[in-house]
């Protein structure tokens, strides 16, 4: 720690860095000089998070099975989904000004926040790794057209350098001046795709092509789009609580489904008219190409930048009694570059749905919990006649964490699987083991209709809730007697 300390203070009398900021940003509750965003400020941070060039190979992803116009329809509902989920989590970070670790420990006890943090610890890794190897993959690709040097891993050590200083310069500083401004760019960069694709690669005549069936099916597709929506959940108690709590979720709802929703069906309309691996390819060849490089840095590196902030913020509060903030950040880009120089950007699909089956869940077992929660301290609640006339509420007592949490989010995380399996050789077949073999259910579920998403969330939300009142009822019982 004490050649942290040195290294620290010598960047900072050389570079425009703020420790403090970080230090402040990833604590408990954050002052209002620390929460700069408004409901114009969500609605552009999610909208910049929604828009990323990976969106377009997952938009791929579902033609020729799809037709154009069922296509839109997927997109349109699972991005909403996904977002739906993730405002929720972004209105319950900004209202309580709590890092996402503390609100699971608060309603799940030690367990939960273990749970939740060895989770979000691994997305950030994970998601940011790749985040930088798409943006390495592109640059390289890109710059290598031009006739100039540099591989994947030179360009993967830059940007992990460039989204290290944008972290220590202070997570709510380079929001509130990067992120949030940029939308603006982001936008344009929509609507320049959206134009090219139009004019240049045929798309009206693809609107008329019948689907061709085979995976995915429609359910699926819709859940394909939710995956790379929840992809945010993990971040978003740590980016609400940035900003004021009124309409944050709404506007992060709007922001997030939009830009997703777009980003995907620019994918759906451009890439079976390129090939789907040669998005540098993509890029020259559109009215921006000029501009390919900056076009990276926009779409890609806001991803990055995030994950690095949220690893801080859940180490932190995971280990509160450890000064965790600034070795996450150091340890978690130096993963994300050693990551990005390696791993292949485009193969990541079952690792989407893997995060949206761990966090879609978990979310429903937080939310049941505080429900009963809340519940209970309202049935609890006494009232005291003043001698003036008016009615005093004392306040009930808070209920203590209810066990029953990890058998909650791994029923719904399980079903999500049963609903739509990860296509990974030893998880399929366990998975296969459980529910065909020991069941005796179809596997996979191909139940029509049946969202993954949904019934994961779902099904974690009721049994949470069922066990929770559960426990407060017995709890209530011994008191009682």
């Amino acid at each position: 720690m004490a050649l942290l300390d040195v290294g620290r203070e010598t960047l900072a009398r050389r570079l425009p860095l703020q420790f403090d900021e970080l230090e402040r940003t990833t604590a408990g509750a954050l002052a209002a000089p620390d929460r700069p965003l408004g409901v114009r400020g969500h609605l552009a941070l999610w909208a910049n998070l929604g828009s990323g060039l990976y969106l377009l190979v997952v938009g791929a992803w579902l033609v020729p099975a799809l037709s154009i116009p069922q296509a839109v329809i997927a997109a349109l509902i699972g991005a909403g989904l996904g977002a739906a989920l993730v405002a929720v989590a972004v209105r319950l970070g900004a209202a309580e000004n709590r890092p996402g670790v503390v609100l699971h420990r608060g309603v799940l006890g030690e367990s939960g926040a273990h749970l939740y943090g060895a989770l979000a610890c691994f997305r950030h890794l994970a998601w940011g790794a790749l985040q930088l190897a798409i943006a390495a993959e592109l640059a390289a690709a890109v710059m290598g057209r031009q006739g100039l040097g540099g591989g994947r891993p030179l360009w993967a050590a830059i940007f992990g350098a460039l989204v290290l200083l944008m972290v220590l310069a202070g997570p709510a500083t380079v929001t509130r001046r990067w992120l949030v401004p940029s939308a603006l760019l982001t936008l344009l960069i929509a609507v320049v795709f959206t134009y090219s694709a139009w004019s240049d690669f045929g798309v009206p005549t693809m609107l008329l092509r019948e689907a061709s069936g085979g995976w995915p099916s429609m359910t699926a597709a819709v859940d394909i789009v939710a995956a790379v929506a929840l992809i945010w959940l993990p971040v978003a108690t740590d980016l609400g609580r940035l900003g004021k709590p009124r309409r944050a979720g709404m506007a992060a709802f709007a922001g997030l489904a939009g830009m997703t929703a777009w980003f995907v069906l620019l994918g759906v309309l451009f890439i079976p008219a390129v090939n789907g691996r040669d998005l540098a390819g993509f890029l020259l060849a559109t009215p921006a190409g000029a501009l390919a490089l900056l076009l990276v840095i926009v779409l890609e590196l806001d991803g990055a930048f995030v994950s690095l902030y949220g690893l801080a913020s859940t180490a932190r509060a995971w280990a509160p009694k450890a000064d965790a903030a600034l070795p996450a950040v150091v340890g978690g880009a130096a993963v994300f570059v050693l990551g990005a120089a390696f791993i292949d950007p485009f193969d990541y699909g079952d690792a989407l749905l893997l995060l949206g089956a761990a966090f879609a869940p978990l979310l429903g077992v937080l939310l049941g919990f505080r429900a009963v929660r809340h519940w209970w301290l309202r049935a609890s609640a006494k009232t005291r006649l003043l001698p003036d006339g008016r009615v005093e509420i004392i306040a009930g007592s808070i209920s203590p964490p209810a066990p029953g949490g990890a058998v909650a989010w791994a029923l719904g995380f399980l079903l999500y699987n049963w609903a739509a399996p990860l296509e990974l050789p030893a998880w399929t077949a366990a998975m296969s083991a459980l529910f065909h073999d020991f069941l005796g259910l179809p596997f996979p579920a191909d139940v029509p209709g049946l969202s993954a998403t949904a019934l994961g969330f779902v099904v974690a939300f009721v049994v949470a809730v069922g066990t929770a009142g559960l426990w407060l009822r017995r709890s209530a019982l011994r008191e009682g007697s």
